[in-house]
């Protein structure tokens, strides 16, 4: 992977569910801890050791069915959309009861909320290509995923949905700051060509992939192909020939760094084992 999406202040401002669990845990164990101090002598090192399993698998199961939860949302919210999935929806996909499914989310919006976060999720390994590639690569590589991944998919529906004041405009408001950042970088190392004004063509470029994925949800499977030609559009207008020259713009490119990617591969393995072929 090659983009890390950045954390901003808008709307949507959870981490991704992975943090956050992770953070409450660390924050029940730190509870824990203040907890044995006051006890004393009275609490064994065995009976401490068999708190904290009991903890940690008390929070692995409520982790596994979050997770459940979240999956079985993607699923409804990618094929009905927002306004048509209900709450009971979710629980009965998950196998769960009403109070179950509110133990971990009270409002359809929290499960929305989480969807678009977790969705639209990237790894931290930093870019092994130079920032225009970067930009490619990210672009190109959302598109593979959301097709065949229920999870990106309903992120991207939920994003664009100006009904879900919540999620609406993630997308953009999280990729626009870092496209920019990226091209800036571009320009230093002169991929760019002189003249060209980062803000505009970064706001196009992302304002572009948002409108050909809403124009493709019919024929999910081309999104890349027709994210390629964007791509390549973008790119002969702001690249210096050098650059240009030694950029990989093909639609394929997508699913070789999903191959290269063990938080893509492993991730599409998880969501969608039957990975469709671009036509």
């Amino acid at each position: 992977m090659v983009m890390t999406i950045p954390w901003s202040d808008g709307k949507v401002n959870e981490r991704s569910v992975w943090a956050a669990t992770v953070g409450a845990w660390a924050a029940g164990i730190a509870r824990w801890r203040i907890g044995v101090v006051g006890l004393g002598a009275t609490t064994t090192r065995g009976e401490q050791r068999t708190d904290v399993a009991e903890r940690q698998r008390t929070q692995a199961r409520g982790e596994a069915r979050r997770a459940k939860i979240l999956d079985a949302a993607a699923n409804v919210f990618a094929t009905k959309g927002f306004s048509q999935t209900s709450l009971q929806d979710i629980w009965e996909r998950v196998g769960l009861t009403k109070a179950g499914l509110q133990h971990h989310f009270s409002t359809k919006q929290e499960i929305a909320v989480a969807v678009v976060t977790e969705g639209f999720a990237m790894d931290d390994t930093p870019p092994q290509v130079g920032p225009l590639q970067a930009v490619v690569d990210a672009s190109i590589l959302l598109a593979w995923l959301t097709p065949r991944v229920p999870m990106v998919a309903a992120a991207a529906r939920l994003a664009t949905d100006q009904d879900v004041e919540e999620t609406y405009g993630y997308l953009w408001t999280q990729y626009i700051p870092r496209v920019e950042a990226l091209l800036e970088e571009a320009k230093g190392l002169e991929e760019i060509k002189p003249g060209v004004r980062i803000e505009e063509w970064c706001f196009a470029w992302v304002a572009a992939y948002t409108g050909v994925d809403l124009m493709a949800r019919q024929e999910y499977d081309a999104l890349p192909r027709k994210i390629a030609v964007i791509n390549r559009v973008f790119v002969a207008g702001i690249a210096t020939e050098r650059a240009l020259a030694e950029l990989d713009l093909r639609a394929e490119r997508g699913r070789e760094l999903l191959e290269q990617s063990p938080w893509a591969r492993n991730y599409l393995s998880e969501a969608a084992p039957q990975t469709p072929e671009v036509a």
